[in-house]
């Protein structure tokens, strides 16, 4: 299994795009018995996803925000490590949020898998899941939570990589300070709370929060915030 989880390193390190990440990820969910794979990442309410569901229930998903109530996205952040899961251990019955949602995850083919959570910066998690239609999948294959858990970090800096290659100007990239900085600017802290945050004096903040600003000529920080994200820079 050790291979495997190589291999899919090394794709995703190769990867140019989100599309040769993806089959990367399937090829590596075929090789461990699994049908379909998810990669997955919330921050707070926001969730970013790819994966190889079928389109119908993707689109069930994202609408019914069936992440703020996902057993495996809760069990997910709650343990932070590797586990399988069925559907047969979710609500089966009544008329709930919670059944409703494992009727049609049913419905749509999965039925069991398993997860690999990692925590991310500024309370983000990221993880992968391998489902299967099968009653109890077989997780045989899967072995060592370390190289488990580098796979999915891999996928995730590289997806953070290829999304910042969007055309900008070299003098428009954000430093390290300037990024940090817009960062807890996005999630509502003040630059007095971001200086008790990071250890920086408040006015330094600002000062990062200026330059940031200067450089896609952004009137007000919100207006930063909202040219940072459409860009992919945050």
């Amino acid at each position: 299994m050790d291979e495997d989880f190589r291999s899919l390193i090394d794709m995703a390190e190769a990867a140019h795009d989100e599309r040769m990440i993806k089959c990367a990820v399937k090829s590596f969910a075929q090789a461990c018995g699994f049908e379909r794979f998810a990669y997955l990442e919330t921050e707070g309410a926001e969730v970013r996803t790819f994966n190889s569901y079928p389109k119908a229930w993707q689109g069930v998903y994202l609408t019914s925000h069936y992440a703020r109530l996902d057993p495996v996205v809760t069990e997910a952040k709650r343990r932070m490590d590797m586990f399988a899961w069925t559907a047969d251990d979710w609500p089966d019955c009544g008329s709930s949020d919670l059944r409703r949602f494992r009727d049609q995850a049913v419905e749509h083919g999965i039925y069991s898998g398993v997860t690999i959570p990692v925590e991310g910066s500024y309370g983000s998690t990221m993880m992968l899941t391998l489902a299967s239609s099968e009653r109890k999948a077989d997780i045989s294959k899967l072995q060592g939570g370390r190289k488990a858990m580098q796979a999915v970090m891999a996928i995730h800096y590289r997806l953070k990589i290829i999304g910042a290659t969007t055309l900008v100007a070299p003098r428009r990239m954000l430093s390290p300070r300037e990024a940090m900085c817009l960062m807890w600017a996005i999630k509502g802290r003040s630059a007095p709370d971001t200086a008790m945050l990071t250890g920086i004096n408040a006015r330094t903040v600002q000062h990062y929060l200026d330059s940031a600003r200067r450089k896609f000529d952004a009137k007000t920080v919100p207006q930063l915030v909202a040219i940072a994200k459409d860009r992919g820079l945050i």
